[in-house]
C-alpha cells in the first residue's frame, strides 16, 4: 500500500513499502504552523525539484536530517550548490526506483527560469516541481494549480497533455481555505470530463491506494 499525504503547498509525503519520500520541503510547511511537524514521521529520503525557498528551505531540510542519520537528499546541481552553503549534502544521482526529467522552471516575473528536476517514483507518482515541461507522468500527478508563473487554465492543459489517472492539487499557498476549495472544485470538474480524477487533498490530508 502507498500513502500520499499533502502537507502544505507543494510539500508532499509519499510512503510506500520501500521508502518514505518527502518532496519539496519549503518554508510554508516549516514556518506556517499549519502542520504539526512531528506528524510527518520517519523520512528516508528528500526529493527537491528546484532551489526556490518555497520548495527548498535549508532549516526544514536540516531539521529532517537531524531526525535520522540515514536520510538522503536528492536534487539537481543548482540545489546542491545552494545547500552546500548550509553544510547539507545533496546527491545528484537518480535513485534506483526513480526516474527524472531535467527541465526548466517556468519563467517567473523577474525573467528567470532556473533548472527544475521532475521526479517520478516507483512508476506511481510524479512531482513536476514548477514546470509544465515534463513529457510524461505516472498514474498520479502533483498538479500546481494556481501559481505566479501560470494559471489554472494552464494547469488543466498540462494535465490533459500528460493524461494521468489522478491528480492531487499543489502550489496554492496564497489562497485561503475557501479559495483552495473553489479552485480545486473548478479544476476537478473540468478534468473529470477528460477522465482525470482530481483527488481533493487540502493541507494535511492524505489518501492510500
Amino acid at each position: 500500500m502507498t500513502k500520499i499525504r499533502r502537507l502544505t503547498d507543494s510539500c508532499v509525503l509519499v510512503t510506500s513499502d520501500s521508502a518514505a519520500t518527502l518532496f519539496d520541503p519549503g518554508f510554508h510547511t516549516f514556518g506556517s504552523e499549519e502542520i504539526e511537524l512531528e506528524t510527518i514521521g520517519d523520512v528516508s529520503r528528500v526529493f527537491i525539484t528546484h532551489e526556490h525557498g518555497d520548495h527548498a528551505h535549508p532549516g526544514f531540510i536540516a531539521w529532517l536530517l537531524d531526525r535520522g542519520s540515514d536520510v538522503q537528499v536528492f536534487s539537481n546541481e543548482a540545489v546542491a550548490g545552494l545547500l552546500a552553503q548550509h553544510d547539507i549534502e545533496v546527491n545528484t544521482s537518480v535513485p534506483e526506483d526513480t526516474s527524472v526529467e531535467d527541465v526548466l522552471h517556468e519563467v517567473i516575473p523577474d525573467g528567470s527560469a532556473p533548472p527544475n528536476r521532475a521526479f517520478t517514483i516507483e512508476e506511481l507518482f510524479t512531482h513536476p516541481g514548477d514546470s509544465r515541461q515534463p513529457s510524461r507522468s505516472a498514474p498520479i500527478l502533483a498538479l500546481p494549480l494556481l501559481v505566479p508563473w501560470d494559471s489554472t487554465t494552464g494547469a488543466v492543459q498540462f494535465a490533459r497533455r500528460l493524461q494521468p489517472r489522478q491528480v492531487i492539487p499543489v502550489h496554492d499557498f496564497y489562497l485561503n481555505e475557501m479559495g483552495r476549495r473553489f479552485i480545486t472544485e473548478m479544476a476537478g470538474g473540468v478534468l473529470a470530463k477528460d477522465g482525470i480524477e482530481l483527488v481533493k487533498l487540502d493541507w494535511g490530508d492524505s489518501f492510500s491506494f
